[in-house]
Protein backbone atom coordinates (compact mmCIF):
# COMPACT_ATOMS: atom_id res chain seq x y z
CA UNK A 1 0.00 0.00 0.00
CA UNK A 2 1.25 3.56 -0.64
CA UNK A 3 1.27 4.44 3.07
CA UNK A 4 3.08 1.27 4.11
CA UNK A 5 6.56 2.77 3.77
CA UNK A 6 9.05 2.28 6.60
CA UNK A 7 11.24 5.01 5.07
CA UNK A 8 8.58 7.53 6.03
CA UNK A 9 9.07 7.09 9.80
CA UNK A 10 11.04 10.07 11.18
CA UNK A 11 14.22 8.97 12.93
CA UNK A 12 13.94 5.32 11.85
CA UNK A 13 17.33 4.87 10.19
CA UNK A 14 18.43 2.16 7.79
CA UNK A 15 20.36 0.29 10.50
CA UNK A 16 17.22 0.30 12.67
CA UNK A 17 15.16 -1.14 9.81
CA UNK A 18 17.72 -3.88 9.14
CA UNK A 19 17.74 -4.89 12.81
CA UNK A 20 13.94 -4.91 13.02
CA UNK A 21 13.74 -7.04 9.88
CA UNK A 22 16.46 -9.48 10.91
CA UNK A 23 15.45 -9.94 14.55
CA UNK A 24 11.69 -9.41 14.58
CA UNK A 25 10.62 -9.71 10.95
CA UNK A 26 9.26 -6.15 10.97
CA UNK A 27 9.20 -4.87 7.40
CA UNK A 28 5.99 -2.83 7.27
CA UNK A 29 4.23 -0.03 9.09
CA UNK A 30 1.54 -2.46 10.23
CA UNK A 31 4.09 -4.81 11.76
CA UNK A 32 5.83 -1.86 13.41
CA UNK A 33 2.57 -0.48 14.81
CA UNK A 34 1.51 -3.88 16.22
CA UNK A 35 4.90 -4.94 17.63
CA UNK A 36 5.63 -5.12 21.33
CA UNK A 37 7.53 -2.00 22.33
CA UNK A 38 9.80 -3.88 24.74
CA UNK A 39 10.68 -6.41 22.03
CA UNK A 40 11.75 -3.57 19.73
CA UNK A 41 13.75 -2.01 22.54
CA UNK A 42 15.57 -5.31 23.17
CA UNK A 43 16.18 -5.93 19.45
CA UNK A 44 17.93 -2.56 19.11
CA UNK A 45 19.88 -2.95 22.35
CA UNK A 46 23.31 -3.17 20.69
CA UNK A 47 22.94 0.12 18.85
CA UNK A 48 24.58 3.33 20.02
CA UNK A 49 22.90 5.59 20.70
CA UNK A 50 20.28 3.14 21.89
CA UNK A 51 16.79 4.31 20.82
CA UNK A 52 14.72 5.10 23.91
CA UNK A 53 11.28 3.74 24.71
CA UNK A 54 9.78 7.13 23.99
CA UNK A 55 11.50 7.27 20.58
CA UNK A 56 10.19 3.77 19.76
CA UNK A 57 6.71 4.86 20.86
CA UNK A 58 6.98 7.83 18.47
CA UNK A 59 7.89 5.48 15.60
CA UNK A 60 4.85 3.36 16.36
CA UNK A 61 2.62 6.41 16.69
CA UNK A 62 3.74 7.60 13.28
CA UNK A 63 3.06 4.16 11.80
CA UNK A 64 -0.44 4.15 13.29
CA UNK A 65 -1.16 7.63 12.03
CA UNK A 66 -0.15 6.57 8.49
CA UNK A 67 -2.34 3.48 8.70
CA UNK A 68 -5.26 5.17 10.37
CA UNK A 69 -8.40 5.71 8.30
CA UNK A 70 -9.91 8.18 10.76
CA UNK A 71 -8.70 11.48 12.14
CA UNK A 72 -9.61 10.48 15.70
CA UNK A 73 -7.67 7.25 15.95
CA UNK A 74 -7.17 6.79 19.69
CA UNK A 75 -4.41 4.24 19.09
CA UNK A 76 -2.07 7.15 18.35
CA UNK A 77 -1.54 7.37 22.12
CA UNK A 78 0.93 4.70 23.15
CA UNK A 79 2.20 3.84 26.61
CA UNK A 80 5.91 4.50 27.05
CA UNK A 81 5.88 3.31 30.66
CA UNK A 82 3.38 2.70 33.44
CA UNK A 83 3.71 2.93 37.20
CA UNK A 84 1.69 1.92 40.23
CA UNK A 85 1.71 4.67 42.89
CA UNK A 86 0.44 4.29 46.46
CA UNK A 87 -0.12 7.10 48.96
CA UNK A 88 0.12 5.39 52.35
CA UNK A 89 -0.12 6.69 55.90
CA UNK A 90 -0.20 5.48 59.50
CA UNK A 91 -0.42 6.82 63.04
CA UNK A 92 2.54 6.29 65.36
CA UNK A 93 3.24 7.88 68.74
CA UNK A 94 0.31 10.24 68.34
CA UNK A 95 1.32 11.62 64.94
CA UNK A 96 0.64 10.81 61.33
CA UNK A 97 3.35 9.44 59.07
CA UNK A 98 3.02 9.46 55.31
CA UNK A 99 4.88 7.62 52.59
CA UNK A 100 4.88 7.34 48.81
CA UNK A 101 5.41 3.96 47.15
CA UNK A 102 5.86 3.33 43.44
CA UNK A 103 6.94 0.62 41.06
CA UNK A 104 7.24 0.32 37.30
CA UNK A 105 4.64 -2.19 36.18
CA UNK A 106 5.99 -3.47 32.85
CA UNK A 107 9.50 -4.40 34.06
CA UNK A 108 10.47 -8.08 34.22
CA UNK A 109 11.33 -9.54 36.64
CA UNK A 110 8.96 -7.55 38.84
CA UNK A 111 11.05 -5.03 40.83
CA UNK A 112 10.68 -4.14 44.48
CA UNK A 113 8.77 -0.87 44.96
CA UNK A 114 10.58 2.39 45.69
CA UNK A 115 9.64 4.41 48.77
CA UNK A 116 9.91 8.08 49.79
CA UNK A 117 8.95 9.67 53.11
CA UNK A 118 6.06 12.14 52.97
CA UNK A 119 3.71 12.91 50.09
CA UNK A 120 5.96 15.30 48.16
CA UNK A 121 5.47 14.11 44.56
CA UNK A 122 8.47 15.92 43.06
CA UNK A 123 11.10 13.23 43.82
CA UNK A 124 8.60 10.58 42.72
CA UNK A 125 8.13 12.32 39.38
CA UNK A 126 11.89 12.76 38.94
CA UNK A 127 12.38 9.05 39.55
CA UNK A 128 9.64 8.03 37.09
CA UNK A 129 11.14 10.27 34.40
CA UNK A 130 14.52 8.75 35.18
CA UNK A 131 13.11 5.29 34.47
CA UNK A 132 12.30 6.50 30.96
CA UNK A 133 15.67 8.16 30.59
CA UNK A 134 14.43 11.80 30.83
CA UNK A 135 12.49 13.62 27.97
CA UNK A 136 14.31 15.22 24.99
CA UNK A 137 14.18 18.71 23.56
CA UNK A 138 10.60 19.60 22.72
CA UNK A 139 11.84 20.96 19.40
CA UNK A 140 11.63 17.52 17.79
CA UNK A 141 8.76 16.21 19.87
CA UNK A 142 6.72 15.79 16.69
CA UNK A 143 8.96 12.93 15.67
CA UNK A 144 10.17 11.70 19.04
CA UNK A 145 10.09 12.39 22.73
CA UNK A 146 12.95 12.12 24.73
CA UNK A 147 16.00 12.78 27.55
CA UNK A 148 13.18 11.54 29.30
CA UNK A 149 14.19 9.31 27.03
CA UNK A 150 17.58 10.03 25.92
CA UNK A 151 18.88 6.78 27.20
CA UNK A 152 16.72 4.26 29.00
CA UNK A 153 17.34 3.95 32.68
CA UNK A 154 18.04 0.66 34.33
CA UNK A 155 15.29 -1.46 35.83
CA UNK A 156 13.43 0.05 38.77
CA UNK A 157 15.52 0.41 41.90
CA UNK A 158 14.79 -1.74 44.93
CA UNK A 159 12.76 -0.37 47.79
CA UNK A 160 14.31 2.03 50.23
CA UNK A 161 14.36 1.03 53.86
CA UNK A 162 11.44 2.03 56.09
CA UNK A 163 11.66 5.80 56.72
CA UNK A 164 12.28 7.12 60.20
CA UNK A 165 9.18 7.75 62.28
CA UNK A 166 9.43 11.51 61.86
CA UNK A 167 8.76 12.74 58.36
CA UNK A 168 11.93 13.99 56.70
CA UNK A 169 12.17 17.62 55.53
CA UNK A 170 12.19 18.37 51.78
CA UNK A 171 15.47 17.60 50.03
CA UNK A 172 18.03 20.40 49.99
CA UNK A 173 19.29 21.85 46.74
CA UNK A 174 21.98 19.26 46.13
CA UNK A 175 20.77 16.43 48.33
CA UNK A 176 19.73 12.92 47.45
CA UNK A 177 16.05 12.27 46.85
CA UNK A 178 15.84 9.45 49.37
CA UNK A 179 18.15 8.10 52.00
CA UNK A 180 18.16 4.31 52.00
CA UNK A 181 20.71 2.48 54.16
CA UNK A 182 23.07 0.36 52.09
CA UNK A 183 22.81 2.59 49.01
CA UNK A 184 25.21 5.30 47.98
CA UNK A 185 23.97 8.82 48.73
CA UNK A 186 24.55 10.90 45.61
CA UNK A 187 24.72 14.66 46.04
CA UNK A 188 25.23 17.62 43.73
CA UNK A 189 27.91 19.63 45.49
CA UNK A 190 28.44 22.46 43.03
CA UNK A 191 27.20 23.98 39.79
CA UNK A 192 28.70 26.79 37.73
CA UNK A 193 27.36 28.45 34.58
CA UNK A 194 29.60 30.24 32.06
CA UNK A 195 28.61 32.63 29.32
CA UNK A 196 30.43 35.14 27.11
CA UNK A 197 30.90 37.51 30.02
CA UNK A 198 31.60 35.60 33.23
CA UNK A 199 31.47 32.44 35.31
CA UNK A 200 28.74 32.31 37.96
CA UNK A 201 28.32 29.89 40.85
CA UNK A 202 24.81 28.48 41.06
CA UNK A 203 25.43 25.91 43.82
CA UNK A 204 28.31 25.89 46.30
CA UNK A 205 28.85 23.27 48.99
CA UNK A 206 25.47 21.78 48.16
CA UNK A 207 23.54 25.05 48.68
CA UNK A 208 22.07 27.29 45.95
CA UNK A 209 23.13 30.90 45.53
CA UNK A 210 20.59 33.43 46.73
CA UNK A 211 20.59 35.70 43.67
CA UNK A 212 19.90 34.37 40.14
CA UNK A 213 22.35 35.27 37.37
CA UNK A 214 21.52 38.05 34.91
CA UNK A 215 20.94 37.59 31.18
CA UNK A 216 23.14 34.82 29.84
CA UNK A 217 24.87 35.36 26.51
CA UNK A 218 26.19 32.82 24.01
CA UNK A 219 28.12 30.59 24.41
CA UNK A 220 26.55 29.16 27.57
CA UNK A 221 27.84 26.06 29.37
CA UNK A 222 26.97 24.53 32.72
CA UNK A 223 29.23 22.40 34.89
CA UNK A 224 28.06 20.34 37.85
CA UNK A 225 29.94 18.17 40.33
CA UNK A 226 28.43 14.97 41.69
CA UNK A 227 29.85 13.11 44.67
CA UNK A 228 28.86 10.18 46.82
CA UNK A 229 29.13 7.27 44.36
CA UNK A 230 30.87 4.06 45.33
CA UNK A 231 34.10 3.05 43.63
CA UNK A 232 33.39 1.81 40.11
CA UNK A 233 29.78 2.98 40.12
CA UNK A 234 28.71 4.58 36.84
CA UNK A 235 26.70 7.79 37.01
CA UNK A 236 24.67 9.82 34.55
CA UNK A 237 23.57 13.42 34.83
CA UNK A 238 21.05 15.64 33.05
CA UNK A 239 19.82 19.24 32.97
CA UNK A 240 16.01 19.36 33.09
CA UNK A 241 14.08 22.46 31.96
CA UNK A 242 10.58 22.69 33.37
CA UNK A 243 7.46 24.15 31.77
CA UNK A 244 4.49 25.35 33.82
CA UNK A 245 2.01 24.32 31.10
CA UNK A 246 3.54 21.25 29.51
CA UNK A 247 6.19 18.53 29.65
CA UNK A 248 9.73 19.45 30.51
CA UNK A 249 12.67 19.07 28.18
CA UNK A 250 16.45 18.98 28.06
CA UNK A 251 18.81 20.63 25.56
CA UNK A 252 21.18 17.68 25.73
CA UNK A 253 20.92 13.97 26.36
CA UNK A 254 22.13 12.65 29.74
CA UNK A 255 25.92 12.42 29.97
CA UNK A 256 28.17 9.91 31.68
CA UNK A 257 29.82 11.39 34.76
CA UNK A 258 33.61 10.76 34.75
CA UNK A 259 35.60 9.69 37.79
CA UNK A 260 36.23 13.35 38.61
CA UNK A 261 32.51 13.73 39.27
CA UNK A 262 32.25 16.78 36.98
CA UNK A 263 29.74 16.80 34.12
CA UNK A 264 29.39 19.57 31.54
CA UNK A 265 26.45 20.63 29.35
CA UNK A 266 26.14 22.96 26.36
CA UNK A 267 23.12 25.25 26.85
CA UNK A 268 23.60 27.40 23.76
CA UNK A 269 20.44 25.99 22.15
CA UNK A 270 18.19 27.17 24.98
CA UNK A 271 15.62 29.72 23.73
CA UNK A 272 15.58 33.25 25.18
CA UNK A 273 13.62 34.00 28.31
CA UNK A 274 13.47 32.78 31.89
CA UNK A 275 13.66 29.07 32.70
CA UNK A 276 13.17 26.94 35.79
CA UNK A 277 15.87 24.29 35.83
CA UNK A 278 16.71 21.19 37.85
CA UNK A 279 19.92 19.18 37.82
CA UNK A 280 19.62 15.40 38.12
CA UNK A 281 22.20 12.67 38.74
CA UNK A 282 21.66 8.93 39.11
CA UNK A 283 23.52 5.63 39.01
CA UNK A 284 23.13 3.15 36.17
CA UNK A 285 22.57 0.43 38.77
CA UNK A 286 20.13 0.41 41.70
CA UNK A 287 22.80 1.00 44.35
CA UNK A 288 22.46 4.77 44.72
CA UNK A 289 19.84 7.40 45.36
CA UNK A 290 18.79 9.93 42.75
CA UNK A 291 20.27 13.38 43.41
CA UNK A 292 18.37 16.51 42.38
CA UNK A 293 19.07 20.23 42.70
CA UNK A 294 16.86 23.19 41.80
CA UNK A 295 18.71 26.15 40.32
CA UNK A 296 17.83 29.84 40.55
CA UNK A 297 15.81 30.94 37.50
CA UNK A 298 18.08 31.20 34.46
CA UNK A 299 17.41 33.96 31.92
CA UNK A 300 18.86 33.64 28.41
CA UNK A 301 19.23 36.73 26.27
CA UNK A 302 18.10 36.96 22.65
CA UNK A 303 21.73 37.38 21.61
CA UNK A 304 22.41 33.90 22.97
CA UNK A 305 19.71 32.46 20.72
CA UNK A 306 20.87 34.36 17.65
CA UNK A 307 24.44 33.13 18.00
CA UNK A 308 23.39 29.66 19.06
Amino acid sequence: MPGDDMDSVPGLEENHRHALDGKLGITSLRALADADQRAIYAALGSMRPHPSLARIAAWQDHARSRLSTGANDRSAWHTAASFAVIFSQRHADGRRERRLEAEQTEVEPEPEPRQWPGWDCEPLCDWMLGQLGLPENEADAAGQAGPAAAEPATAAEPAAAEPDAAAEPPAAAGSAVSGAPGRAELRIDSATISDAVHDLDLITAGSPVTAPPGNLRHPVRLRMTVHGARSGQQLRAAVWFRRPDGPGWSPQEPVMVPASGQAEFDLSSVPPGGHDVRLLAWATDSGATLAAATLPKLTFSREARQHG
